[in-house]
C-alpha cells in the first residue's frame, strides 16, 4: 500500500492562518486600509466575523501594540481612529502543505484540463512539482462505472466544454450541431444553462434551452460527447430564462418510488447515482429501510430504469405500475437473451 502521508510534511488540518482570529484581524485591516476606524467599528467587525468574545481578545492586542498592525491617526475631536500599517487588501493567503497536496491530486484527474488551459496547467504543475499528491487515481477502484467515458483530453471536447462554460457565464446563445441518439444531426440555437456530470457514466450533460423563431422555447439535454460543432453568436439572452422552470414542467406527476435496503452501501450509492433528480427520502422506522421518491423527466425514463436495475436486490421498485411493467419486461428480455446465449455456446 502506498504511503501517502509523509510525517515530515505539515499535513495539519488546522493552521493559525485559518483561525477565526486571523480572519477577524484581516477584515479589520482591510477596512482600516480603506478608511480609518473607531474602536466601536472594529468591535462591530469582530462581532460580525468572529465569536461573541472575539473582540475582547483581539481589539486590546491591536490597540496596545502587542500586534503592531494599526496606527492611530490624529482627529481634532471625537473618538480616536486607526488606520492599517500594512496593505493586505486582496492579498491571498499562503497555501498549507495539505492544500497544495490536494491540488496536486486534482491535477492528476483527467477532467481538470476542462477547467484550465494549457498555460494554467503548466504553471500549477511547476509550482507543485515538489509536492506529493494527497492521493492518486489508482488508489480508487470503481466497480459500477461504465468504461466509455467522454474523451476529456480531446482538443475538440475541451474547446466545446470551455465555450459552453463561458456561454453559461455570459448568457450567450450558441449555434450547435449535435448527433442525436437516433444518429440524426440537429442544428440550431441553444442557450446553455447548466452542466451536469454523471459519475456512473463518466459523461457531461448540458441542460439548455433551444430557441426557435426567437420566441419558441424548448428545454433539451445534450450529451457533450455528441456535440459535433459549436459556434459562438453575438446574441445575449435578454430575458431571465430559468432552466428550473422548464424542469419543473417536464417532471412526471407520479414519482418513481424505491425501497432501499441499506446494504453494500446502497443508500449512499443511490444518492450519488440519482443526485441529478429531484427527490424526497424518508426512513421507515419499523424496517429500517428507506423510501425514495424520484421526480424525473419522462424522456429519460429508460436511462433511469437502467440505473435502477444496476442496484440489484438492494433496491425494490414500489411504483408506479407503468415503471414496474417496464422493469418486468426488460428482465424477461434479458432472461431470454441469456438462455439463447447459453444454448449457442453449447
Amino acid at each position: 500500500m502506498r504511503e501517502i502521508f509523509d510525517m515530515k510534511q505539515d499535513f495539519r488540518l488546522f493552521s493559525e492562518l485559518y483561525t477565526c482570529y486571523y480572519q477577524v484581524v484581516k477584515q479589520i485591516l482591510n477596512h482600516a486600509e480603506k478608511e480609518s476606524l473607531t474602536v466601536r467599528q472594529m468591535t462591530e467587525i469582530a462581532n460580525t466575523y468572529g465569536h461573541k468574545e472575539s473582540a475582547l481578545s483581539i481589539i486590546p492586542n491591536l490597540l496596545n501594540g502587542t500586534w503592531p498592525l494599526l496606527e492611530q491617526v490624529s482627529t481634532p475631536e471625537g473618538p480616536s481612529k486607526y488606520t492599517s500599517r500594512i496593505s493586505c487588501y486582496n492579498n491571498p493567503l499562503p497555501l498549507t502543505y495539505l492544500q497544495k497536496s490536494w491540488l496536486k491530486a486534482l491535477l492528476l484527474d483527467s477532467r481538470i484540463c476542462l477547467f484550465l488551459n494549457d498555460e494554467q496547467l503548466s504553471v500549477l504543475e511547476k509550482a507543485l512539482e515538489q509536492t506529493e499528491p494527497l492521493f492518486y487515481p489508482s488508489d480508487f477502484y470503481y466497480f459500477d462505472q461504465y468504461k466509455d467515458h467522454d474523451p476529456f483530453a480531446s482538443v475538440q471536447y475541451r474547446a466545446h466544454f470551455q465555450k459552453i462554460l463561458a456561454a453559461i457565464q455570459q448568457k450567450r446563445l450558441l449555434s450547435i450541431s449535435y448527433l442525436s441518439g437516433q444518429k440524426r444531426i440537429l442544428t440550431g440555437i441553444w442557450l446553455p444553462c447548466r452542466l451536469e456530470y454523471g459519475q456512473k457514466e463518466g459523461k457531461f450533460r448540458l441542460y439548455c434551452i433551444r430557441i426557435r423563431n426567437n420566441h419558441d422555447l424548448q428545454m433539451d439535454v445534450l450529451n457533450l460527447g455528441r456535440i459535433l460543432k459549436i459556434e459562438e453568436t453575438d446574441q445575449i439572452a435578454k430575458e431571465d430564462l430559468s432552466i428550473d422552470s422548464f424542469l419543473d414542467k417536464s417532471l412526471s406527476l407520479n414519482p418513481l418510488v424505491l425501497e432501499i435496503t441499506d446494504q453494500r452501501n446502497a443508500l449512499e450509492r443511490a444518492m450519488l447515482h440519482f443526485s441529478c433528480y429531484e427527490k424526497k427520502i424518508e426512513r421507515l422506522e419499523e424496517s429500517g429501510k428507506y423510501l425514495c421518491s424520484i421526480y424525473y423527466d419522462k424522456r429519460w425514463e429508460t436511462e433511469l430504469l437502467i440505473q435502477v436495475l444496476s442496484f440489484g436486490p438492494v433496491v425494490k421498485v414500489i411504483g408506479p405500475e407503468s415503471f414496474l411493467k417496464q422493469i418486468v419486461d426488460r428482465v424477461k428480455k434479458q432472461s431470454v437473451l441469456l438462455r439463447e446465449t447459453h444454448y449457442s455456446l453449447e
